[in-house]
């Protein structure tokens, strides 16, 4: 898609470029590679993500240099650390899978960056600190937005505790959601810039606004320098790799607790069945307690019978010895 039509070596110029685009503004050494190379594009984004009019801009410029071909394959937080105006903090950082822990790393990310003094320094010296993660889906889908924005607030009255530290989410995927304010900020031409797949539309977006003019010509080189797009895809696919991984991994732990949580209520389940079990041997037993308890006094009634039986005809057999007849017996009975 590159090649010029009579040439097998050379690639075609961006503004002839048409296909897919291969290392999108998305891979986050692709995105780290246009902020440092492009300050026309590094000071459009930043002043589209604070809401800034660029000519309060004096100066933008990233203070974490990357070598590149050193990270190709490895975990490296490949985000773009500005100071603005030498006056402000700001972290900008891709985070295209969301994982697990994001939440608490964005924290970790605003913290360390805000500390920004050395040894003995004083603590007038803190910059105000941005961190901005850019994602594409929403971390908290009830509470779906397009640009977040956090601060720290008193949770009754809402009173500012201070402006020094902010939290802000870009969510590529929801642009339907964004406001006028996000409109008129160029934010949904950034997400459309982020989003763009193939050369044509990359142009398009270029022609109605040339805020990023500059960032995708830096792409468009990067992309057909091969060296440069190789580190690009070894890493993201190291990190696509890792990331599936992480996710089997999530997958499995959560089917091992699922397993864990039927097994365990399965053994609840036969213990209660024992207990009703045991409670039904204790009833029985006291059953049986009761029947040989019954049947001895039935035993007891029994020889207390064949006594009398006994004695009524020792008596029968004295009456007659002594001349008493049968039916005068009968008839003293009866009586």
């Amino acid at each position: 898609m590159f090649v010029k039509e009579n040439s097998m070596t050379d690639p075609v110029p961006f503004e002839e470029a048409t296909g897919p685009i291969d290392v999108t503004l998305k891979n986050d050494m692709m995105f780290h590679l246009v902020m440092a190379r492009s300050p026309k594009t590094l000071k459009g984004l930043v002043c589209s993500l604070k809401g800034l009019d660029p000519s309060a801009v004096r100066d933008v410029k990233i203070t974490n240099p990357i070598d590149y071909s050193m990270y190709a394959t490895k975990e490296i937080i490949l985000d773009v650390k500005v100071q603005l105006n030498d006056n402000e903090i700001i972290d900008i950082e891709l985070q295209m899978y969301l994982a697990k822990t994001w939440q608490l790393r964005t924290l970790l990310y605003l913290c360390r960056t805000f500390d920004s003094l050395n040894e003995s320094e004083n603590y007038s010296l803190l910059k105000p600190t941005t961190f901005i993660a850019i994602m594409n889906d929403p971390m908290f889908p009830d509470h779906p937005e397009f640009y977040s924005r956090y601060s720290l607030l008193n949770t009754k009255n809402f009173q500012p505790y201070s402006s020094y530290l902010n939290l802000n989410v870009l969510y590529l995927n929801m642009t339907e959601m964004a406001t006028q304010e996000d409109i008129d900020n160029n934010l949904v031409y950034w997400a459309k810039v982020f989003k763009a797949t193939d050369w044509e539309e990359l142009r398009k977006l270029c022609s109605e606004n040339d805020t990023f003019k500059e960032g995708a010509q830096v792409m468009y080189k990067s992309n057909i320098q091969s060296q440069e797009k190789t580190y690009m895809e070894a890493h993201e696919k190291y990190m696509l790799d890792k990331n599936t991984l992480e996710y089997e991994m999530r997958m499995m732990s959560e089917e091992y607790a699922n397993l864990e949580a039927k097994t365990n209520a399965l053994a609840a389940k036969n213990n209660s069945l024992a207990a009703k079990n045991n409670s039904l041997e204790v009833k029985n037993n006291s059953l049986e307690a009761k029947n040989n308890s019954l049947e001895a006094k039935n035993n007891s009634l029994t020889a207390e019978v064949s006594s009398l039986n006994a004695e009524n005809a020792h008596l029968i057999a004295l009456l007659k010895k002594h001349g008493i007849s049968d039916e005068q017996i009968a008839s003293n009975t009866q009586d």
